[in-house]
């Protein structure tokens, strides 16, 4: 049975990264209405020169941060979706995370929705690939824990007895002719991106896995689907296959058939 896609719920992150921005901004004005009085005490210019330069660092975060929401919001490629997954990864979802812990949210619902931006970034950026150029990076927990056949080393061992998704997710393979391959942790995945040198991933796995990894192999983008977890963490876990069709739908470079 097919498994249905998660909604995409990114808001959270959005409002998260908005507050904290915002937030950052009234904490630097209270700074510098504290040392400002000092500064003028010892020249006149040097404090005008700083406030100008500190509104128009304002201004830009604004209108970035606007130019981020609508980005992810509409996955149009309003000029900086490139710069959006840049200041997402290395600054906004720090902040989030701390402000989500001085709220009492989870970091799992906060990095599912940073999963959910990032994917929007993607999207607006609108890129094509060659099926060889592409990679799907898949968690050793979506096999079946009754298969005795090992694949975390070579994945084309599965026997393709539908046990698991597997079986599903090699057909992709067989009607794409992209790569594909197992990681039992974050060392591992490194070492096959290293290997393989792929342009664009895309990865199955948990939220706090996901996200880590995203941050790891940045600058190349990772597509992330989170998988589902019917009976608990790191267990027989699900991937919505007719998800990752679907996303190499829109980035695969079509080949002419009559070639």
């Amino acid at each position: 049975m097919e498994l249905e896609v998660q909604p995409k719920r990114k808001g959270l992150f959005l409002l998260l990264s908005s507050t904290s921005l915002i937030l950052l901004m009234a904490m630097t004005t209270g700074l510098w209405y504290f040392i400002s009085p000092r500064l003028h005490e010892y020249n006149e210019v040097l404090p005008f020169t700083l406030l100008t330069i500190l509104r128009i660092f304002f201004l830009i975060l604004v209108i970035g941060t606007l130019l981020i929401i609508l980005t992810a919001v509409l996955e149009k490629n309003l000029l900086i979706a490139k710069f959006a997954v840049k200041l997402s990864i290395q600054v906004t979802f720090p902040l989030s995370i701390v402000l989500g812990k001085v709220l009492h949210i989870s970091k799992s619902k906060i990095r599912e929705s940073f999963v959910w931006v990032s994917n929007s970034f993607i999207n607006a950026l609108n890129n094509l690939y060659s099926p060889e150029k592409i990679l799907i990076l898949l968690p050793h927990c979506l096999q079946n824990t009754e298969c005795d056949v090992r694949i975390n080393v070579n994945i084309y061992n599965c026997r393709r007895c539908g046990k698991c998704d597997i079986a599903d997710l090699l057909k992709i393979v067989d009607d794409y002719g992209v790569k594909i391959a197992i990681a039992t942790g974050g060392t591992l995945a490194r070492r096959i991106i290293m290997e393989m040198r792929p342009e664009f991933i895309i990865a199955v796995a948990c939220d706090r896995d996901m996200v880590s990894g995203i941050r790891d192999v940045f600058p190349i983008p990772v597509y992330g689907v989170l998988n589902q977890r019917p009976q608990g963490p790191c267990i027989n876990t699900r991937v919505p296959v007719q998800a990752i069709r679907d996303i190499l739908d829109r980035v695969v470079i079509k080949k002419d058939k009559s070639e």
